[in-house]
């Protein structure tokens, strides 16, 4: 079900074709009478228009369909107005002319853009009857794919924003570069990370996007990647469990699309009870493993809160992935998945918010 919820946007081009089309006329029409040699024009204009929607992850099928979406609206609500016999020249001058559907596209746009750039602090407390040694401040970052939307100096503001806040523990959770970082911006975005004042360290888990996996020609080498990450004191961890200090116990997970990785159970298996066990999992997976298992606090990114509305909201409907976004109460376990600090593939986000992510975990 979830390739085909992927290939949806594939399936809509021929008909998306034909109702462009047919808006273009209309907008031609409002001025001159379309010859054969205009509607040769327009359905050459409208094939260049659709064709770019074969790359579903592009901003221009965001734009498409984004238009598609605002044309309908329109049209719907014309068709509600003549079914009220009320008629306005003016009116349907506007709507032939296909004005208010592009005048929200652009308000769209700008507010995506916007909503990207606009960091929020997500704050969470957690509350345990583990017997830690003293309460512990947590910063979680994901989902940075640095290049997209930030560049190094605003990147250096928010981790000396999160340095303030005085953190015990950094957690990066994963796709901090992707297959579009070059090879000076993951060593610009590792240095700068590494710089993150805390009493702990900062521990990092790969995600999907972070060896660009999905680069035909990477602009850096997994070994490159993983020099650069420990070279600024972060340290990695791959189906690996550290004890922080004092009752807090840190499991970082290997991402499940690596194909291969340890059980739950078997990764905690010398693990008692009487810890606080905070697992790390780019991917929010295996929650009711974790529960069941005794998995105290479960941080997760990749899912972007839907970058892109409605793709969250869908997403929730038809329970696609375990988890989309925010905190959850399990039988035992508590979750949290980020929204990502930034997104992939555009510096566009209508969906939720970006942020970083504060936990302060209590003791009761």
């Amino acid at each position: 079900m979830n390739s085909l919820f992927l290939q949806l946007p594939l399936l809509a081009i021929l008909p998306t074709g034909l109702y462009f089309y047919f808006f273009f006329k209309r907008i031609y029409q409002t001025w001159f009478e379309p010859t054969l040699l205009i509607k040769i024009i327009l359905s050459i204009l409208t094939i260049c228009f659709v064709m770019p929607l074969t790359y579903i992850w592009g901003v221009w099928t965001v734009i498409v369909y984004y238009l598609l979406c605002f044309c309908l609206l329109m049209d719907i609500f014309v068709w509600l107005i003549k079914k009220t016999k009320y008629h306005h020249d003016r009116l349907m001058k506007i709507y032939h002319l296909g004005m208010i559907p592009i005048l929200c596209l652009m308000l769209t746009l700008g507010y995506g853009y916007h909503h990207m750039k606009d960091i929020q602090v997500q704050k969470y407390t957690i509350y345990t009857q583990k017997q830690i040694s003293q309460n512990y401040r947590v910063v979680l970052m994901s989902d940075l794919h640095f290049g997209n939307t930030m560049n190094k100096d605003e990147l250096k503001t928010y981790c000396q924003q999160i340095s303030l806040q005085k953190p015990d523990l950094v957690l990066l959770g994963g796709d901090i570069v992707d297959e579009r970082s070059t090879h000076q911006q993951m060593l610009d975005a590792f240095e700068v990370l590494g710089d993150i004042k805390s009493q702990y360290g900062i521990y990092y888990v790969y995600g999907n996007h972070d060896e660009a996996r999905y680069a035909k020609t990477p602009n850096f080498s997994m070994i490159e990647l993983a020099q650069t990450i420990e070279k600024n004191d972060i340290h990695i961890l791959s189906d690996q469990v550290v004890n922080i200090h004092g009752g807090m116990i840190l499991a970082g997970r290997n991402d499940r699309s690596y194909g291969q990785r340890e059980t739950s159970q078997d990764l905690l298996k010398k693990n008692g009870h009487d810890d606080f066990i905070l697992m790390l999992d780019h991917q929010p997976v295996d929650l009711k493993t974790n529960d069941e298992i005794g998995v105290d606090l479960q941080v997760s990114g990749h899912t972007h809160g839907g970058q892109m509305f409605p793709v969250g909201v869908i997403s929730n409907i038809l329970g696609f992935g375990e988890m989309n976004y925010g905190y959850r109460q399990m039988k035992h376990m508590q979750v949290i998945v980020s929204s990502g600090i930034a997104g992939w593939g555009y510096p566009l986000r209508t969906g939720s918010q970006s942020e970083y992510v504060i936990v302060d975990i209590l003791k009761q």
